[in-house]
């Protein structure tokens, strides 16, 4: 990994890009982190954007929450609903 400031990622931004390809990139400003250069394939894109999409996100907690306090269907069940 590794940290760069933002003064250098701005000054040399397709340097950090083509480093991200193979590491991730830590940007800090004023000495803290800031923010993340990660590399992102073609076929990753569209998980990314599900997993940090708030609404998903939701959806899935609240699905999560139905289930923990009502319980699901046995796979039995799943398959049976789906043959009819």
């Amino acid at each position: 990994m590794k940290i760069a400031s933002v003064k250098e990622v701005k000054n040399r931004l397709s340097h950090y890009l083509k480093t991200a390809e193979k590491e991730d990139v830590v940007i800090t400003k004023n000495g803290k982190p800031s923010a993340i250069i990660h590399h992102l394939g073609e076929d990753e894109i569209e998980d990314y954007l599900l997993e940090h999409d708030p609404k998903f996100r939701a959806k899935i907690e609240k699905r999560w929450k139905d289930y923990l306090t009502k319980g699901g269907r046995s796979i039995e069940e799943i398959l049976q609903s789906l043959d009819n």
